[in-house]
């Protein structure tokens, strides 16, 4: 309870004490009084340690207020520099708050599920059938749950009051509620009877639509939604962030799970499983009780017998990795970027910390010979560098605040958890983390400094005339360096993917986009699964719009190339393709004869479609120039046949080959494709149209001609998607732009704050010469030469850094390897132009103090007035 001294003194006085009582008042006496002081000791010295430790306490608090008093009185004298750190500061911080904000949300956060670890999806990377799913359902073991969900789709939603409109929704099977565990917000979920054909709709919504579409009263669930002509129960609402299988989601209903069907129940492989995994249980353990049941998916299939090992590759994969997969790269980059500009950040403050030692370095050296300790100076370092990351972290919340206000709106949509990306608690406390961090990295150098001081040498130093020490200037030069290779690695990667960038908006699509507009027309109710119905309808409608002057050709399709959907089939080619479970997967789009003259695609062989290619005649197909290479190489695809790959299918007949088209990504290869008459191939029901018309003046009185002329021709069918074919392709490289112009900042700050670097050590290296410049000045030396030497001073400041990062660039670039397109890695291009931007960012650094030092009046300076 005491130090070991104190201890051994107070035992020596009461054994001296106790004898001298003993001898006195006899041994009961003495132990009376032993046990009196002992007791009052006991009840003294709690007291008394609490008085000396709250007063020492107190003392520490009220130093350190004074202290912190003094800082910011100190730093409010110089606000030129408190201005500059601070903005150097918040703009690294600021820059982390907005990248970890969305990285944290997509790669860290835990999925808002009950157990979310025990979730997992199910054949990752694939898409698989209701069929398939079911079977698994009656067999797994090492899953409580798992369901099926099809992605975000549109149906119409025809409303009390107004015209009809369009909402999204998803199918998904009553267990993927349950694999997931999600609780309703209100109401109930859906019931397994309620999948089985020939059930009534119900329908649950999100939280989102719920409040702006329903009003947000519990009452909503009374009502009714009518999508696609079908009434549908309004049973449940989902929780506030609910995103599952997509964020678009308005709607979900349930799947009708009709065996009867093998067309829909076993052919449309569109759905995505998920899992619930028993307590205990692995992913790998899941997926080796999934691949037992490989023989009894593959004999089960009525259409196609799939090979032995079709599904070898397959993956269980925890849920949060598998939604995060196609966006981990991206952000380890950005992330990686990040961090790059905030080493360059606290190597600046470093630096402008270390000029304002120098500055005050008289000072200092006082204090330091009049007592003041070495750590008492190191604190004050430390805590001036807390109180400029503080100020910066302020600073730096509101800038990211802003940032994601206009980031927000261009985040993919598919990335997760993207609508919430924002300053929440986490991401605020983090970042004040990375402030304190950044606080002790930047001051620790100065503050080591200021330990380590010598009076003396530093008021010898401090004479006129002295200047920086040796190690001073190795030091600043060093921090430059280390500035100039960071913002080079950064300007190397941005460089590269702006160069990708360039090269994927110059690529051709293969079809025309000047003056085309694109609309998706849906169908009015009843008549998705008619053919001849639809097919008067489309007539109907392509007739409505080509009336109209402000549509030139129009046409029609059910996909079109960077749509919102895809259509792929697999194909069977008689001759080439005889193996049934080796067919090859083809793109398929359902037009009009219009199209490819609308489109811009050229016919190469052959004939186009015909207005003749109807319901009841030849069925007919044109196919493009990748198909028929990769499938008829060095022969005349015209006259040869195609089929669809379940048994029984028709035989289609090519009869002619048009070019090539990019389709949904233009930094992938053409895809081999097939093109069907929309009037004559039924191929499952269809309950929309994608509109193309070339526009006769502005696209905008073009798209809003589409939507007068069909709400002319029925007001029950709703118009969507209405966007010029530019933006299509423009949102094609939304991400790829997005991560370019982020990279492109973070570069250019980087290359900024090390130039900053580069002119306050040349601004100071003036300075120092000044008396110098005045003699060489007096004795003749010319203007133009002191300019030069001080522009050839700074851009040797850059020079090692440059070459050290134009080295370090050459393995960091390889993290943009998936990135790019049509740029190599080491793009030569890239690697010359950088160093010259650096040269022209240094020499631009150092040309004001390069013009102060020419303006040094030598008689000035010589009397010492200077």
């Amino acid at each position: 309870m005491l130090p070991r001294r104190d201890r051994t003194l107070l035992l020596e006085e009461f054994d001296r004490l106790w004898e001298r009582r003993v001898h006195r008042d006899g041994l009961r006496a003495a132990r009376a009084w032993y046990r009196r002081e002992t007791l009052a000791f006991a009840t003294r010295w709690p007291l008394e340690r609490f008085r000396r430790t709250t007063t020492t306490m107190g003392e520490g608090m009220m130093d350190g207020i004074r202290q912190l008093r003094h800082t910011v009185r100190g730093l409010a004298r110089v606000p030129g520099f408190t201005a500059v750190a601070v903005a150097t500061l918040a703009i690294g911080i600021g820059a982390n708050a907005v990248i970890f904000g969305i990285v944290d949300r997509a790669l860290l956060r835990s999925l808002p599920l009950p157990e979310s670890d025990r979730v997992v999806q199910v054949f990752e990377g694939w898409f698989t059938n209701l069929a398939t799913v079911e079977i698994l359902q009656g067999g797994l073991t090492t899953v409580t749950a798992i369901g099926a969900a099809n992605d975000a789709g549109g149906r119409t939603l025809e409303p009390a009051d107004g015209p009809a409109r369009r909402v999204t929704v998803a199918e998904v099977s009553p267990e993927y509620f349950e694999a997931l565990g999600v609780v309703p917000r209100l109401g109930r979920l859906f019931a397994r009877e309620e999948s089985e054909p020939g059930r009534g709709g119900v329908a649950v919504v999100s939280a989102a639509f719920w409040r702006t579409a329903l009003g947000g009263t519990a009452g909503a669930l009374d009502g009714e939604l009518v999508l696609d002509g079908v009434s549908h129960a309004i049973v449940g609402v989902l929780p506030e962030g609910f995103d599952f299988p997509s964020a678009r989601n308005d709607v979900w209903v349930p799947v009708v799970m009709d065996a009867s069907n093998p067309g829909l129940h076993w052919g449309n492989g569109s759905y995505s499983s998920v899992a619930r995994m028993a307590p205990g249980v692995t992913p790998a353990q899941v997926l080796g009780e999934v691949m037992a049941f490989e023989e009894t998916m593959r004999l089960a299939n009525p259409l196609w017998t799939p090979n032995p090992g079709f599904w070898e590759g397959a993956r269980v994969t925890p849920l949060q990795e598998a939604r995060a997969r196609w966006v981990q790269g991206p952000l380890t980059v950005l992330l990686a970027a990040v961090a790059v500009v905030l080493l360059v950040v606290c190597a600046n403050v470093a630096n402008l910390l270390l000029s304002r030692g120098l500055a005050r370095g008289r000072a200092l050296a006082v204090r330091s010979a009049l007592g003041a300790g070495g750590g008492r100076l190191a604190r004050e370092q430390l805590m001036e560098s807390a109180v400029l990351a503080m100020a910066g972290l302020a600073v730096g919340l509101l800038l990211a605040s802003w940032s994601l206000s206009l980031i927000r709106p261009h985040l993919p949509a598919e990335l997760p958890g993207a609508a919430q990306v924002g300053l929440d608690p986490r991401v605020v406390i983090v970042t004040a983390g990375i402030a304190l961090v950044t606080a002790l990295i930047a001051g620790l150098l100065p503050a080591v400094r200021a330990a380590r001081g010598a009076p003396a040498a530093a008021l010898r130093q401090s004479g006129r005339g002295g200047g920086a020490s040796r190690s001073r200037r190795r030091t600043t030069r060093v921090l430059v360096a280390a500035q100039m290779a960071a913002a080079v690695v950064l300007v190397v990667s941005a460089g590269l993917l702006a160069r990708s960038l360039f090269a994927l908006q110059g690529v051709d699509p293969g079809f025309v986009t000047d003056s085309r507009v694109t609309a998706r027309v849906h169908l009015a109710p009843g008549l998705s699964g008619d053919p001849a119905a639809r097919a008067v309808l489309l007539d109907d409608l392509a007739a409505a719009l080509s009336r109209d002057p402000a549509l030139g050709g129009v046409a029609l399709a059910s996909t079109i190339p960077f749509g919102s959907e895809d259509e792929y089939m697999a194909t069977f080619i008689p001759g080439v393709t005889d193996d049934p479970n080796e067919l090859p997967m083809a793109r398929h789009h359902r037009v009009t004869p219009s199209f490819f003259e609308v489109a811009g695609i050229p016919l190469l062989r052959g004939r186009g479609l015909a207005d003749t290619d109807r319901v009841g005649s030849p069925l007919v197909a044109v196919v493009d120039e990748t198909f028929a290479q990769t499938f008829f190489p060095g022969e005349d695809p015209i006259g040869r046949i195609v089929r669809y790959p379940w048994r029984g299918a028709p035989d289609i007949e090519v009869v002619g080959v048009v070019g090539s088209t990019r389709h949904g990504d233009l930094a992938d290869e053409r895809e081999a494709t097939f093109w069907v008459p929309l009037g004559q191939m039924g191929l499952g029901p269809i309950g929309h149209a994608v509109v193309v018309a070339e526009a006769t003046g502005e696209p905008s009185a073009a798209l809003g001609a589409v939507t007068a002329r069909v709400r002319g021709l029925d007001d029950r069918m709703a118009v969507s998607e209405l966007l010029r074919y530019e933006e299509r392709l423009g949102a094609s490289l939304a991400g790829t732009r997005l991560m370019a112009v982020l990279l492109l900042v973070f570069a250019v700050t980087a290359l900024a704050l090390g130039c900053v670097g580069v002119y306050g050590v040349a601004a100071f290296s003036v300075r120092e010469k000044l008396r110098e410049i005045g003699v060489r000045m007096a004795m003749g030396a010319s203007t133009a030469g002191i300019r030069k030497e001080v522009l050839r001073e700074g851009l040797l400041l850059a020079v090692p850094g440059g070459v050290l990062g134009l080295i370090l660039a050459w393995p960091a670039t390889r993290l943009l390897e998936g990135l790019l397109f049509g740029v190599a890695r080491l793009d030569p291009v890239t690697f010359i132009a950088v160093p010259l931007i650096l040269s022209g960012a240094a020499l631009l650094a150092v040309v004001v103090p390069a013009h102060r030092a020419t303006r040094v009046d030598p008689a000035v300076v010589l009397r010492g007035d200077g």
